[in-house]
């Protein structure tokens, strides 16, 4: 028997947006998302696909926070890794090596293959979590989740065994990608030393990188056999990368681990000590000494766009939004590469304002980020409500519809839809969509009957 599933959207810090979460009595699932995480990811994602007709942009990449070693990939170029991973990785290397074999999986096609395989099991369990999974990622958050937890349920040791088949042409395909990279394929094996120090008793029972993955020695003996064919393939570390890698693997154990923890391992003072520990004594209340840490920092980086995010944070969860808005401003002018989480931010604080011209201010950076990211259902809230605030109510409408549409509400989606193409502007492009959700939704009425 299924439990009753809580599903709730919390938008609660800068450095983790907000977290999908869904939730039972007996465990949750909690997919985090982060611009630092976000973007350092993508752009090792970069480098290892430059030999490649795959590209960054193809792929979907899920951070779930969670204390097990895990990651995964699911139909639809989906890759899903857990934060304890990066955590536990002792260099940027091996952590594009996870990367490099989870991109093998997809470039090699075993989703598609194993999707046949599966067809000959009994319980058909697998076809089902994959389902919830898939229906998660698409907003479908009540069905998603009952999929997910009926499938781990009832998942067969056959397609346990099948997949481990397919761990070896990974692994071999995973040396390639590295080499081709510009990364030392051997931190593939390192990461399975690492993986081979953690006591078996810490790890449990629990689903976790070693029990869904073959025998480590076996796996060490398949890459060393293909790194005979990459003669080449001994590079340099690359020290920037390296950097940013222990700053994001200090923002997560700041984030993820208990704030005793955090201030065991990150004592000193030092760059990377700082972050983990700003980080750590934001979650746990001491604002005003997260802010001095922060501080020290933009000392060190003056242009550090994630230090300024984070003490714009602190300061909107004290109210003081005039100081929220200053740095958040300063965090999307030194960013990189343009991000729907940061304009969402500055959306959302310009909100927090409460008059009419920091409202209408707020709807461009919002419908920016929904440009950028058409999936991201908060910044549709945000943007219903400043279109609400300005008093354009069919366009609240419209954006409400988009984000009912998002997480599943079919119905509240078909209902607002309908109000907003009532008055909306003729041929504008918010008139067009709500006519395609309307059409949308009017089909899946009939093809479900």
């Amino acid at each position: 028997m299924v439990a009753k599933v809580k599903v709730a959207f919390t938008y609660i810090s800068p450095f983790f947006f907000y977290f999908i979460i869904f939730a039972n009595t007996a465990k949750s699932l909690d997919v985090i998302r982060d611009t630092e995480l976000e973007n350092y990811t993508y752009e090792i994602v970069s480098m290892l696909l430059k030999s490649y007709e795959l590209s960054e942009k193809d792929l979907n990449i899920y951070f779930i926070k969670s204390n097990q070693i895990n990651a995964f990939v699911t139909g639809g170029n989906n890759i899903f890794i857990n934060t304890e991973l990066i955590i536990k990785s002792d260099d940027y290397r091996e952590y594009a090596a996870v990367i490099a074999h989870e991109l093998s999986h997809i470039i090699n096609g075993h989703i598609f293959n194993t999707s046949i395989e599966i067809s000959d099991l009994s319980s058909k369990a697998l076809p089902i979590y994959l389902l919830g999974i898939i229906s998660i990622i698409a907003g479908s958050t009540d069905s998603g989740i009952a999929g997910v937890m009926v499938g781990q349920a009832s998942v067969s040791d056959g397609f346990t065994y099948y997949s481990r088949t397919q761990e070896a042409s990974a692994d071999q395909a995973a040396v390639n990608i590295l080499c081709k990279g510009g990364v030392d394929a051997k931190y593939l094996i390192s990461f399975l030393n690492v993986l081979d120090s953690i006591q078996l008793n810490d790890l449990g029972n629990t689903e976790n990188y070693r029990s869904t993955h073959p025998n480590i020695e076996n796996r060490i003996s398949w890459i060393e056999s293909s790194m005979k064919n990459n003669q080449n393939c001994d590079f340099e570390k690359d020290l920037l990368l390296e950097k940013k890698f222990n700053l994001l693997k200090a923002k997560l154990h700041g984030f993820t681990h208990p704030y005793y923890e955090t201030e065991a391992v990150y004592k000193f003072d030092n760059e990377t000590d700082l972050y983990a520990r700003a980080v750590s004594k934001y979650l746990k209340g001491d604002h005003k000494d997260s802010i001095n840490n922060l501080e020290n920092l933009l000392k060190i980086d003056p242009y550090n766009p994630y230090y300024m995010e984070l003490i714009g944070e602190i300061y909107f969860s004290n109210r003081d939004f005039e100081k929220a808005y200053h740095y958040q401003l300063e965090a999307n002018k030194n960013i990189d590469k343009t991000n729907d989480l940061y304009n969402m931010m500055m959306g959302n604080y310009l909100l927090s304002f409460e008059t009419i011209e920091k409202t209408k201010e707020s709807i461009p950076y919002l419908k920016k980020s929904i440009q950028i990211n058409p999936k991201n259902a908060y910044s549709w809230y945000l943007l219903a409500r400043a279109y609400s605030e300005a008093n354009e109510v069919a366009l609240a409408n419209y954006a409400t519809a988009e984000r009912y549409f998002l997480i599943g509400e079919r119905a509240l989606s078909y209902s607002f839809a309908i109000k907003a193409i009532k008055s909306i502007e003729e041929n504008s492009p918010e008139w067009y969509r709500s006519s395609d959700l309307i059409e949308i939704l009017e089909k899946e009425v009939s093809t479900n009957r």
